[in-house]
């Protein structure tokens, strides 16, 4: 069995956050987990600052039907699904993804909830991991499973390290030199290359 845990934003579609701050105008929401590794911390500040914009899921869900995903990223899956079962591994909330989630094929999803009130307005996260990404990986690997994990912040550094191959796709430098030990992918091929070295044939994005 060959799973491939794929990260969502950053490596599949765009950042949100950054895209709701545009929208906003409201550029404290620009911060990702690319600057800001504690996760959680990060969510809780978000959820103040919609609330105190008195924006709710509503709000959310129509900036993000503005979105598309990253050129590339909708055939290299379908690549990716020759060989492996695709299943998405995001920190994002699935209230927020599941417009982009259509498009992308509605591939197996790993990711968070949001709470809301009657009115819309976020109440709190409900998280489905308690430590982080790598717990799918491990999950996976106690069926026997070999793993490909690809991500490009810190929330996905656990999860590539765990995975029988990680690729950390296009990093910040604080990212990158925060993991000198993983293989950097500049983009899909780079990732479809490495994957052809194992099953000994060609996949492209072309």
């Amino acid at each position: 069995m060959k799973i491939a845990c794929i990260d969502m934003e950053g490596v599949l579609i765009p950042e949100m956050w950054p895209h709701i701050a545009d929208f906003t105008g409201i550029q404290s929401l620009a911060i990702t987990t690319r600057e800001e590794p504690d996760y959680v911390q990060l969510v809780a500040k978000r959820i103040s600052i919609l609330n105190e914009n008195r924006l709710g899921i509503a709000d959310i869900e129509y900036m993000i039907s503005k979105l598309a995903p990253l050129p590339g990223a909708i055939e290299f899956l379908k690549q990716l699904q020759k060989h492996y079962r695709i299943v998405l591994v995001s920190d994002a909330f699935q209230e927020m993804l599941l417009p982009l989630w259509h498009t992308l094929g509605q591939p197996e999803l790993r990711c968070h909830r949001l709470i809301c009130k009657a009115n819309g307005q976020i109440r709190q996260a409900r998280f489905s991991r308690a430590q982080g990404k790598h717990e799918v990986i491990e999950e996976f690997a106690a069926m026997g499973a070999r793993t490909l994990a690809v991500g490009d912040a810190f929330n996905d550094l656990s999860m590539l390290r765990k995975a029988t191959q990680g690729y950390l796709f296009r990093p910040s430098a604080e990212t990158q030199q925060a993991a000198p030990d993983l293989r950097i992918a500049l983009s899909y091929q780079d990732i479809l290359d490495g994957i052809m070295l194992e099953h000994g044939s060609a996949l492209s994005v072309n």
